[in-house]
Protein backbone atom coordinates (compact mmCIF):
# COMPACT_ATOMS: atom_id res chain seq x y z
CA UNK A 1 0.00 0.00 0.00
CA UNK A 2 2.71 2.30 -0.71
CA UNK A 3 3.15 5.23 -2.97
CA UNK A 4 5.87 6.71 -5.45
CA UNK A 5 6.57 9.08 -2.85
CA UNK A 6 10.07 10.77 -4.28
CA UNK A 7 11.27 10.75 -0.67
CA UNK A 8 15.50 11.94 -1.35
CA UNK A 9 17.62 10.61 0.81
CA UNK A 10 21.20 9.55 1.41
CA UNK A 11 21.57 7.04 4.01
CA UNK A 12 22.40 3.61 2.72
CA UNK A 13 22.22 -0.09 3.58
CA UNK A 14 23.47 -3.19 3.94
CA UNK A 15 23.08 -6.83 4.21
CA UNK A 16 24.05 -8.33 7.21
CA UNK A 17 23.76 -12.25 9.58
CA UNK A 18 20.91 -13.50 8.58
CA UNK A 19 21.12 -15.55 11.58
CA UNK A 20 21.40 -12.96 14.08
CA UNK A 21 18.81 -11.12 12.28
CA UNK A 22 16.37 -13.99 12.57
CA UNK A 23 17.11 -14.04 15.86
CA UNK A 24 16.10 -10.42 16.19
CA UNK A 25 12.80 -10.79 14.78
CA UNK A 26 11.62 -12.55 18.45
CA UNK A 27 10.94 -10.14 21.07
CA UNK A 28 13.91 -8.83 22.06
CA UNK A 29 14.59 -7.55 25.97
CA UNK A 30 13.34 -4.06 26.68
CA UNK A 31 15.91 -1.43 27.29
CA UNK A 32 15.39 -0.65 30.56
CA UNK A 33 16.97 3.00 30.38
CA UNK A 34 15.04 3.55 27.11
CA UNK A 35 11.71 2.48 28.82
CA UNK A 36 12.72 4.16 32.27
CA UNK A 37 12.87 7.27 30.73
CA UNK A 38 10.59 7.73 28.01
CA UNK A 39 7.43 6.48 30.87
CA UNK A 40 7.32 9.15 32.84
CA UNK A 41 6.55 11.22 29.91
CA UNK A 42 3.01 9.20 29.14
CA UNK A 43 2.57 8.95 32.77
CA UNK A 44 2.78 12.56 33.02
CA UNK A 45 -0.45 13.39 30.75
CA UNK A 46 -3.38 11.22 32.54
CA UNK A 47 -6.58 11.48 30.49
CA UNK A 48 -5.28 13.72 27.35
CA UNK A 49 -4.08 13.32 24.02
CA UNK A 50 -0.20 11.59 24.74
CA UNK A 51 1.07 10.86 21.00
CA UNK A 52 0.96 13.15 18.15
CA UNK A 53 0.95 11.15 14.22
CA UNK A 54 3.02 12.19 11.64
CA UNK A 55 3.35 10.83 8.34
CA UNK A 56 5.72 10.31 5.91
CA UNK A 57 3.92 10.29 2.66
CA UNK A 58 0.82 11.67 1.71
CA UNK A 59 0.08 9.39 -1.08
CA UNK A 60 -2.55 6.59 -1.51
CA UNK A 61 -1.93 4.89 1.49
CA UNK A 62 -0.75 8.03 3.67
CA UNK A 63 -3.55 10.29 2.44
CA UNK A 64 -6.05 8.07 1.48
CA UNK A 65 -5.88 5.51 4.22
CA UNK A 66 -3.92 6.65 7.28
CA UNK A 67 -5.12 9.87 7.35
CA UNK A 68 -9.12 9.82 7.28
CA UNK A 69 -8.52 6.64 9.56
CA UNK A 70 -6.34 9.08 12.61
CA UNK A 71 -8.65 11.58 11.84
CA UNK A 72 -12.07 9.17 12.51
CA UNK A 73 -9.68 7.22 15.54
CA UNK A 74 -9.03 10.89 17.02
CA UNK A 75 -12.93 11.98 17.02
CA UNK A 76 -13.81 8.32 18.25
CA UNK A 77 -11.34 7.84 21.34
CA UNK A 78 -11.93 11.59 22.24
CA UNK A 79 -16.04 11.34 22.15
CA UNK A 80 -15.44 8.07 24.68
CA UNK A 81 -13.31 10.20 27.15
CA UNK A 82 -10.31 8.34 26.25
CA UNK A 83 -8.46 10.32 23.65
CA UNK A 84 -5.33 8.28 22.30
CA UNK A 85 -3.69 10.85 20.03
CA UNK A 86 -3.78 14.56 19.12
CA UNK A 87 -4.76 16.35 15.65
CA UNK A 88 -3.19 17.43 13.81
CA UNK A 89 -0.95 15.68 11.65
CA UNK A 90 2.29 15.99 10.62
CA UNK A 91 2.53 15.28 6.94
CA UNK A 92 5.56 15.03 4.74
CA UNK A 93 5.71 14.62 1.18
CA UNK A 94 7.77 16.82 -1.22
CA UNK A 95 5.03 16.78 -4.14
CA UNK A 96 2.71 19.98 -3.88
CA UNK A 97 0.40 18.37 -5.48
CA UNK A 98 0.11 15.93 -2.51
CA UNK A 99 0.28 17.92 0.23
CA UNK A 100 -2.50 20.47 -1.73
CA UNK A 101 -4.67 17.25 -1.07
CA UNK A 102 -4.16 15.41 2.15
CA UNK A 103 -6.40 16.28 4.81
CA UNK A 104 -9.03 18.04 6.09
CA UNK A 105 -8.60 21.58 7.41
CA UNK A 106 -7.35 21.29 11.12
CA UNK A 107 -6.30 17.87 10.61
CA UNK A 108 -2.74 18.04 8.47
CA UNK A 109 0.07 20.25 8.86
CA UNK A 110 1.69 19.70 5.43
CA UNK A 111 5.47 20.07 4.52
CA UNK A 112 7.69 19.35 1.82
CA UNK A 113 10.77 17.79 3.21
CA UNK A 114 11.72 15.25 6.19
CA UNK A 115 14.02 17.73 8.24
CA UNK A 116 10.74 20.43 8.21
CA UNK A 117 8.65 17.54 9.58
CA UNK A 118 11.40 16.64 12.43
CA UNK A 119 11.90 20.25 13.39
CA UNK A 120 7.93 19.97 13.74
CA UNK A 121 7.78 17.42 16.16
CA UNK A 122 8.38 15.91 19.94
CA UNK A 123 10.11 12.46 19.39
CA UNK A 124 9.46 11.38 22.77
CA UNK A 125 5.42 11.41 22.01
CA UNK A 126 5.41 11.12 17.98
CA UNK A 127 4.15 8.12 16.37
CA UNK A 128 5.12 7.93 12.41
CA UNK A 129 3.66 6.03 9.80
CA UNK A 130 6.25 5.51 7.35
CA UNK A 131 4.07 5.19 3.91
CA UNK A 132 6.63 5.67 1.49
CA UNK A 133 7.31 3.17 -1.30
CA UNK A 134 9.36 -0.35 0.02
CA UNK A 135 12.62 0.52 -1.70
CA UNK A 136 13.13 4.04 0.91
CA UNK A 137 11.69 2.83 3.47
CA UNK A 138 15.05 1.57 5.26
CA UNK A 139 15.97 4.83 4.80
CA UNK A 140 13.48 7.00 6.02
CA UNK A 141 13.54 4.88 9.41
CA UNK A 142 16.66 5.33 9.94
CA UNK A 143 16.51 8.77 9.53
CA UNK A 144 13.53 8.90 12.11
CA UNK A 145 15.49 6.57 14.33
CA UNK A 146 18.43 8.97 14.56
CA UNK A 147 16.40 11.93 15.47
CA UNK A 148 15.35 10.15 18.36
CA UNK A 149 11.59 8.52 17.03
CA UNK A 150 11.04 4.96 18.73
CA UNK A 151 7.42 4.39 17.79
CA UNK A 152 6.86 3.59 14.02
CA UNK A 153 3.85 2.17 11.96
CA UNK A 154 5.10 1.15 8.92
CA UNK A 155 3.14 0.05 5.44
CA UNK A 156 3.62 -3.40 4.52
CA UNK A 157 5.94 -4.87 2.94
CA UNK A 158 8.23 -4.04 5.49
CA UNK A 159 11.46 -4.19 2.84
CA UNK A 160 12.60 -4.00 -0.76
CA UNK A 161 15.05 -6.74 -0.05
CA UNK A 162 16.59 -9.53 1.97
CA UNK A 163 19.46 -7.22 2.97
CA UNK A 164 17.42 -4.03 3.71
CA UNK A 165 15.28 -6.46 6.38
CA UNK A 166 18.46 -7.94 7.75
CA UNK A 167 19.63 -4.28 8.26
CA UNK A 168 16.32 -3.32 9.62
CA UNK A 169 16.69 -6.02 11.94
CA UNK A 170 19.47 -4.67 13.39
CA UNK A 171 18.69 -1.20 13.69
CA UNK A 172 15.23 -2.44 15.58
CA UNK A 173 17.42 -3.84 17.93
CA UNK A 174 20.06 -1.63 18.56
CA UNK A 175 17.61 1.81 18.10
CA UNK A 176 15.25 0.04 20.60
CA UNK A 177 12.03 0.50 17.90
CA UNK A 178 8.74 -0.45 18.60
CA UNK A 179 7.67 -0.96 14.97
CA UNK A 180 4.25 -1.74 14.11
CA UNK A 181 3.46 -3.23 10.49
CA UNK A 182 0.06 -2.24 9.01
CA UNK A 183 -1.67 -5.66 8.85
CA UNK A 184 -5.37 -5.15 9.11
CA UNK A 185 -6.33 -7.56 7.81
CA UNK A 186 -4.76 -10.80 9.75
CA UNK A 187 -6.11 -7.61 13.41
CA UNK A 188 -9.85 -7.72 11.76
CA UNK A 189 -13.05 -9.39 12.69
CA UNK A 190 -13.25 -11.38 10.35
CA UNK A 191 -10.14 -13.04 10.39
CA UNK A 192 -9.98 -13.56 13.83
CA UNK A 193 -13.47 -15.36 12.67
CA UNK A 194 -11.06 -17.84 10.24
CA UNK A 195 -8.66 -18.07 12.99
CA UNK A 196 -11.10 -19.72 15.47
CA UNK A 197 -12.22 -21.88 13.03
CA UNK A 198 -8.68 -23.40 12.65
CA UNK A 199 -8.06 -23.35 15.90
CA UNK A 200 -11.05 -25.22 16.93
CA UNK A 201 -11.84 -27.46 14.24
CA UNK A 202 -15.09 -26.53 14.12
CA UNK A 203 -15.33 -27.95 10.32
CA UNK A 204 -12.36 -30.65 10.82
CA UNK A 205 -8.69 -29.97 10.04
CA UNK A 206 -7.79 -27.07 7.49
CA UNK A 207 -6.58 -28.39 4.28
CA UNK A 208 -6.12 -25.33 1.98
CA UNK A 209 -6.62 -21.59 1.18
CA UNK A 210 -7.40 -19.43 -1.58
CA UNK A 211 -6.97 -15.51 -1.55
CA UNK A 212 -8.78 -13.23 -4.23
CA UNK A 213 -7.66 -9.66 -4.06
CA UNK A 214 -8.15 -8.70 -7.73
CA UNK A 215 -9.18 -4.68 -8.56
CA UNK A 216 -8.37 -2.51 -11.75
CA UNK A 217 -5.42 -0.07 -11.15
CA UNK A 218 -4.65 0.77 -14.30
CA UNK A 219 -4.43 4.55 -12.84
CA UNK A 220 -2.20 4.33 -10.24
CA UNK A 221 -0.03 1.47 -12.23
CA UNK A 222 0.05 4.14 -14.65
CA UNK A 223 1.25 7.01 -13.12
CA UNK A 224 3.09 5.75 -10.23
CA UNK A 225 6.10 3.83 -9.99
CA UNK A 226 6.15 2.77 -6.27
CA UNK A 227 5.82 -0.70 -6.46
CA UNK A 228 7.99 -3.03 -9.39
CA UNK A 229 5.73 -5.87 -9.72
CA UNK A 230 1.84 -7.31 -8.85
CA UNK A 231 3.84 -9.17 -6.27
CA UNK A 232 4.29 -5.53 -4.35
CA UNK A 233 0.85 -4.41 -4.67
CA UNK A 234 -1.81 -6.60 -2.39
CA UNK A 235 -0.04 -10.24 -2.40
CA UNK A 236 1.82 -8.35 0.94
CA UNK A 237 -1.70 -8.97 2.78
CA UNK A 238 -2.86 -12.22 1.72
CA UNK A 239 0.47 -13.45 2.19
CA UNK A 240 0.45 -12.31 5.97
CA UNK A 241 -3.17 -14.01 6.58
CA UNK A 242 -1.81 -17.41 5.05
CA UNK A 243 1.35 -17.64 7.23
CA UNK A 244 -1.22 -16.23 9.95
CA UNK A 245 -3.75 -19.14 9.79
CA UNK A 246 -1.77 -21.67 8.37
CA UNK A 247 2.10 -21.09 9.95
CA UNK A 248 5.09 -21.17 7.94
CA UNK A 249 5.16 -21.98 4.51
CA UNK A 250 7.60 -22.80 1.61
CA UNK A 251 7.30 -21.26 -1.78
CA UNK A 252 6.27 -23.61 -4.39
CA UNK A 253 5.73 -20.92 -7.35
CA UNK A 254 5.43 -17.14 -7.80
CA UNK A 255 3.85 -15.70 -11.24
CA UNK A 256 3.26 -12.43 -12.35
CA UNK A 257 2.46 -11.26 -16.05
CA UNK A 258 1.82 -7.62 -17.66
CA UNK A 259 -0.48 -4.81 -17.29
CA UNK A 260 -1.88 -4.05 -20.65
CA UNK A 261 -3.94 -0.72 -21.35
CA UNK A 262 -4.36 0.46 -24.87
CA UNK A 263 -0.90 0.94 -26.75
CA UNK A 264 0.64 0.44 -22.95
CA UNK A 265 2.91 -2.47 -21.75
CA UNK A 266 3.93 -2.18 -17.65
CA UNK A 267 5.89 -5.60 -17.19
CA UNK A 268 4.50 -7.40 -14.02
CA UNK A 269 2.07 -5.42 -13.38
CA UNK A 270 -0.84 -6.96 -14.09
CA UNK A 271 -1.17 -9.64 -11.63
CA UNK A 272 0.48 -12.63 -9.88
CA UNK A 273 -0.10 -16.23 -8.34
CA UNK A 274 1.60 -17.49 -5.27
CA UNK A 275 1.52 -21.18 -4.62
CA UNK A 276 2.69 -21.97 -0.69
CA UNK A 277 3.06 -25.26 0.87
CA UNK A 278 2.54 -25.42 5.14
CA UNK A 279 4.60 -27.97 6.98
CA UNK A 280 0.78 -28.97 8.18
CA UNK A 281 -0.34 -29.76 5.04
CA UNK A 282 -2.03 -26.83 3.86
CA UNK A 283 -1.95 -25.73 0.10
CA UNK A 284 -2.60 -22.41 -0.05
CA UNK A 285 -3.22 -20.24 -3.47
CA UNK A 286 -2.78 -16.21 -3.40
CA UNK A 287 -4.06 -14.42 -6.51
CA UNK A 288 -4.32 -10.89 -7.64
CA UNK A 289 -5.25 -9.83 -10.80
CA UNK A 290 -4.80 -5.99 -11.12
CA UNK A 291 -6.59 -5.48 -14.62
CA UNK A 292 -9.95 -6.94 -13.46
CA UNK A 293 -13.01 -5.55 -14.27
CA UNK A 294 -14.37 -5.60 -10.36
CA UNK A 295 -13.33 -5.52 -7.12
CA UNK A 296 -13.12 -8.89 -5.16
CA UNK A 297 -11.51 -9.41 -1.33
CA UNK A 298 -12.36 -12.97 -0.37
CA UNK A 299 -10.60 -15.88 1.02
CA UNK A 300 -11.95 -19.69 0.94
CA UNK A 301 -10.79 -21.94 3.92
CA UNK A 302 -11.12 -25.73 3.05
CA UNK A 303 -11.54 -27.63 5.61
CA UNK A 304 -11.67 -31.04 5.30
CA UNK A 305 -15.64 -30.67 6.51
CA UNK A 306 -16.62 -28.06 4.87
CA UNK A 307 -15.69 -24.50 3.54
CA UNK A 308 -15.81 -20.87 4.78
CA UNK A 309 -15.80 -18.19 2.25
CA UNK A 310 -14.76 -14.57 3.95
CA UNK A 311 -15.43 -11.33 1.98
CA UNK A 312 -13.75 -8.36 3.33
CA UNK A 313 -15.10 -4.69 3.10
CA UNK A 314 -14.24 -3.47 -0.88
CA UNK A 315 -13.56 0.52 0.23
CA UNK A 316 -14.14 3.28 2.67
CA UNK A 317 -17.92 3.02 1.64
CA UNK A 318 -19.25 0.47 3.38
CA UNK A 319 -17.14 -1.20 6.46
CA UNK A 320 -18.82 -4.46 6.86
CA UNK A 321 -17.89 -8.16 6.15
CA UNK A 322 -19.42 -11.41 5.39
CA UNK A 323 -18.69 -15.11 6.17
CA UNK A 324 -20.06 -17.66 4.47
CA UNK A 325 -20.08 -21.41 6.91
CA UNK A 326 -21.13 -24.69 4.81
CA UNK A 327 -20.29 -27.56 7.21
CA UNK A 328 -21.00 -31.04 5.96
CA UNK A 329 -24.61 -31.81 7.50
CA UNK A 330 -26.34 -28.01 7.51
CA UNK A 331 -27.36 -24.91 5.63
CA UNK A 332 -24.74 -22.62 4.72
CA UNK A 333 -24.65 -19.66 7.93
CA UNK A 334 -24.67 -16.31 6.57
CA UNK A 335 -23.15 -13.97 8.98
CA UNK A 336 -22.59 -9.80 8.04
CA UNK A 337 -21.15 -8.09 10.16
CA UNK A 338 -19.10 -4.56 11.07
CA UNK A 339 -15.50 -4.63 10.78
CA UNK A 340 -13.74 -1.35 10.14
CA UNK A 341 -10.60 -2.93 10.61
CA UNK A 342 -8.17 0.01 9.68
CA UNK A 343 -9.25 2.19 12.63
CA UNK A 344 -9.57 -1.15 15.17
CA UNK A 345 -5.68 -1.64 13.71
CA UNK A 346 -4.58 1.72 14.52
CA UNK A 347 -6.49 1.90 18.25
CA UNK A 348 -4.42 -1.53 18.68
CA UNK A 349 -1.21 -0.30 17.50
CA UNK A 350 -1.63 3.39 19.41
CA UNK A 351 -2.79 1.91 22.50
CA UNK A 352 0.19 -0.41 22.45
CA UNK A 353 2.23 2.47 21.78
CA UNK A 354 0.96 4.17 25.17
CA UNK A 355 1.52 1.18 27.59
CA UNK A 356 5.01 0.02 25.68
CA UNK A 357 3.71 -3.16 24.37
CA UNK A 358 3.62 -2.84 20.90
CA UNK A 359 5.20 -4.28 17.76
CA UNK A 360 6.51 -7.23 18.99
CA UNK A 361 4.32 -10.31 17.97
CA UNK A 362 3.55 -8.22 14.72
CA UNK A 363 6.88 -7.73 13.58
CA UNK A 364 8.14 -11.67 13.78
CA UNK A 365 5.25 -12.11 11.76
CA UNK A 366 6.14 -8.94 9.34
CA UNK A 367 9.76 -10.61 8.68
CA UNK A 368 8.29 -13.75 7.86
CA UNK A 369 6.39 -12.01 5.36
CA UNK A 370 8.56 -9.90 3.87
CA UNK A 371 11.37 -13.59 3.86
CA UNK A 372 9.03 -15.22 1.88
CA UNK A 373 8.11 -12.45 -0.63
CA UNK A 374 11.93 -12.02 -1.55
CA UNK A 375 12.14 -15.23 -2.70
CA UNK A 376 8.92 -14.76 -4.29
CA UNK A 377 10.34 -11.58 -6.04
CA UNK A 378 13.43 -13.21 -7.02
CA UNK A 379 12.24 -16.96 -8.73
CA UNK A 380 8.72 -15.42 -10.13
CA UNK A 381 8.22 -16.56 -13.62
CA UNK A 382 6.42 -13.94 -16.48
CA UNK A 383 3.94 -15.72 -17.67
CA UNK A 384 0.54 -14.83 -19.73
CA UNK A 385 -3.18 -13.83 -18.16
CA UNK A 386 -4.05 -17.13 -15.86
CA UNK A 387 -5.96 -18.88 -18.27
CA UNK A 388 -2.78 -19.96 -20.05
CA UNK A 389 -0.88 -19.97 -16.43
CA UNK A 390 0.56 -24.29 -16.35
CA UNK A 391 -0.94 -26.07 -13.31
CA UNK A 392 2.80 -27.51 -12.58
CA UNK A 393 4.54 -26.15 -9.93
CA UNK A 394 8.24 -27.17 -9.17
CA UNK A 395 9.86 -28.38 -6.07
CA UNK A 396 9.32 -25.88 -3.04
CA UNK A 397 11.79 -23.30 -1.51
CA UNK A 398 13.11 -23.19 1.55
CA UNK A 399 12.86 -20.04 3.04
CA UNK A 400 14.85 -19.09 6.27
CA UNK A 401 12.43 -19.51 9.35
CA UNK A 402 11.00 -16.50 11.08
CA UNK A 403 10.15 -17.02 14.73
CA UNK A 404 6.46 -16.86 14.70
CA UNK A 405 4.15 -16.33 17.68
CA UNK A 406 1.96 -19.23 18.40
CA UNK A 407 -1.30 -19.83 16.81
CA UNK A 408 -4.72 -18.39 17.79
CA UNK A 409 -2.51 -14.75 19.32
CA UNK A 410 -4.29 -11.69 16.79
CA UNK A 411 -1.21 -10.66 15.82
CA UNK A 412 -2.32 -7.51 14.31
CA UNK A 413 -3.51 -5.90 17.42
CA UNK A 414 -0.64 -4.59 19.05
CA UNK A 415 -1.46 -3.58 22.45
CA UNK A 416 -4.77 -4.99 21.83
CA UNK A 417 -7.29 -4.96 24.41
Amino acid sequence: MGNGVPVRLTLSSSGGNSRAARRSCARRPANRAFRERRSPLVRSLPGGPVLKPLVVGLGRSGSGLHLKTLARLARRTAATGGPLLALPVVGCDPRAEARGNAGAPGELTAVGTLDEALARIDPDTTVAHVCTPPRLRYDVIARLAGHGVRRLIVEKPLAASAGELDALVRLRERADLDIVVVSHWTGSRLTGRLRRLVRDETLGPLRGITVDQHKPRFLRSLTTDGHPSALDVEIPHSLALALDLAGPAELRAARCWDLRCEDRVLPGLGGAHVELEHPSGVRTLLRSDLGAAVRQRSVVCAFEGGTATAHFPLSEDDDHAQLIVHGPDSEAAHHVFRDDALTDFLEGAYQGFAAGTAGAVNFALACATARLLCVARERHAVVPRPDAVPSAAPAPTAVAPTPLPATGVPQARAGSR
